[in-house]
């Protein structure tokens, strides 16, 4: 019989298994994950006797005015798969958040097929970034540069989206932040910083520099593009960013993520952002 619980640090090596085997992550990303967000998440797990066979995480954050959520590390064990077992998991975690007050339930699907899956436990595609394919030479012609780079702290990153990351943000706390920007070098890619701005960047072979968050405040945005050319030999940019800015006049606004509302309070539209894509 499956039963569903919180979990804890008592159940850390079966959550290294299981996470290792379903992301095909290292014990290195798997140990970034840990340190950097055990005094604030939240652990679910399912467990058939005393075997954990599915987990998830739950990420307190803010919403506007509102508690809030970001789940993450949704996983099953391979031959406990399709019998409803993650389904029930959520379900338990978010009567769960309820309890503590939580309005919303943000993820991102861990791939696109995975949408509808989530579509029918409730979430909805109400979260969108904006999206802007930029080759060098354009680059080259409104990027600013300046003699000076200062590196922003994960400190100074928090308080940079708190202060002007506007509209329907989600806000995350310092941990996770600090997670992010790890989780970024974990995997080849690094962080740029010019004033009171910074973007996380990973490259291909293709000489395509993909940004998979840019923020920054207004003036500090083209000084930050200049930064990023002085670091990459891209010849092509794919940026990411918040809806809330106007950077380039060819960005579109695309679906990105799915929130599910806990209580009676609904937002039409809602962006996430810090993730690795």
């Amino acid at each position: 019989m499956i039963e569903y619980s919180k979990g804890s640090m008592a159940d850390l090596k079966e959550l290294k298994t299981l996470w290792i085997a379903s992301f095909n992550d290292t014990l290195k990303g798997f140990k970034t994950f840990m340190k950097n967000n055990k005094n604030k998440m939240r652990i679910y797990v399912a467990k058939d006797g005393n075997r954990t066979v599915a987990m998830l995480y739950h990420i307190p954050c803010k919403f506007l005015e509102y508690k809030a959520h970001y789940l993450y590390g949704a996983a099953t064990e391979s031959k406990y798969r399709n019998r409803g077992i993650m389904k029930n998991l959520i379900d338990f975690s978010l009567e769960d958040a309820k309890t503590l007050g939580e309005e919303f339930s943000f993820l991102y699907p861990a791939d696109d097929h995975l949408y509808g899956y989530y579509y029918s436990l409730g979430y909805e595609r109400n979260c969108f970034r904006k999206q802007a394919t930029v080759s060098r030479d354009k680059l080259m012609h409104i990027a600013e540069y300046s003699p000076f780079c200062m590196s922003l702290s994960v400190t100074g990153m928090g308080k940079l989206r708190e202060n002007y990351l506007k509209g329907n943000s989600l806000q995350f706390s310092q941990d996770y932040i600090k997670y992010s920007v790890a989780n970024v070098k974990n995997y080849g890619g690094y962080v740029i910083c010019s004033g009171d701005g910074y973007c996380f960047v990973d490259e291909d072979e293709y000489k395509k520099c993909v940004v998979s968050e840019l923020f920054a405040k207004e003036d500090d945005i083209f000084p930050l593009l200049g930064e990023m050319l002085k670091e990459s030999d891209a010849d092509t940019f794919v940026f990411n960013y918040s809806p809330t800015l106007n950077i380039f006049d060819n960005e579109e606004i695309v679906p990105d993520g799915m929130v599910k509302f806990l209580g009676n309070t609904k937002v039409n539209e809602a962006y996430i952002g810090l993730r690795n894509l």
